[in-house]
């Protein structure tokens, strides 16, 4: 998979999270929302939707590129408190004039908590879908439903939590002596569990700890994101993040744990 091709799937997603807050009606209408984003510690209702972009490319000795890009999404309601999220990496080496891929992964993510009557309480449904040629797997997907409420939220930071049941479906592409391709599907009833630890440093910056793992008998899916973000100008802001891939299954062959760090640009569009 070629990074244009990557890129267009990331323009599907922007595609469908606009088409989305399109659906919400006029102009008009998306500005108001803005301004309950503006002003969402006071009415708790809103929609936020932020874009993260970063490249790294080196020459010399070796040659190398980096490539970064995300979209995320909140959106609070009366009844409903959604998340939405998906990436894109990829990263190339150029090794006597040959281009040699070293990282590329696509992800996508969403979680829809519907609020009950006792405060801060929910039930969510989870869903997610994963793309990543170094994984050992075709793709990796999973689906969870449970429980997810704050510990604690305030002005400055907040506490969040989720836990429930779920499953998991993948596929791992195999290549046998005669170079037949073949697909061994993995599948198995899963518990699914996050954390979501979120303060305001300083009006200008924001400190994030975010914490999901996904445990069944045999495999075991986790992720840590540990990132920084300090506003620039305006809606333009730099964030620093560390991100720790943890996958352990009975069908994979590559090291279980890998470490991200990047630092991107984040940009608010509302």
């Amino acid at each position: 998979m070629s990074i244009k091709l990557l890129l267009a799937q990331l323009g599907l997603v922007l595609m469908f999270v606009t088409s989305s807050v399109q659906a919400f009606g006029s102009n008009d209408l998306i500005k108001k929302l803005y301004l309950k984003e503006r002003t969402f510690k006071n009415t708790e209702e809103g929609i936020s939707l932020s874009g993260e972009f970063g490249v790294l490319t080196t020459q010399g000795n070796t040659n190398t590129t980096t490539f970064k890009a995300g979209l995320s999404s909140e959106h609070e309601t009366t009844n409903w408190s959604n998340r939405y999220f998906s990436e894109v990496i990829y990263k190339q080496n150029e090794v006597d004039n040959d281009t040699i891929v070293t990282a590329q992964r696509f992800s996508v993510n969403t979680q829809l908590d519907y609020k009950l009557a006792t405060k801060n309480k929910r039930l969510f449904v989870y869903a997610e879908y994963e793309d990543d040629r170094f994984s050992g797997f075709r793709y990796q997907s999973a689906v969870a439903t449970g429980f997810s409420a704050h510990a604690w939220k305030e002005a400055s930071s907040q506490l969040r939590y989720s836990i429930g049941p779920g499953y998991s479906y993948s596929e791992r592409e195999v290549i046998d002596d005669n170079n037949h391709q073949s697909y061994d599907v993995f599948k198995e009833a899963i518990v699914r569990a996050s954390l979501d630890y979120r303060i305001s440093l300083s009006k200008t910056a924001r400190f994030r700890q975010f914490l999901s793992t996904e445990s069944g008998q045999e495999s075991n899916r986790s992720r840590s994101e540990t990132s920084l973000t300090a506003n620039i100008i305006d809606s333009l802001a730099m964030k620093l993040s560390i991100v720790l891939l943890y996958n352990d299954n009975v069908l994979q062959t590559n090291e279980d744990l890998s470490t991200e760090t990047s630092i991107s640009l984040v940009y608010q569009f509302f």
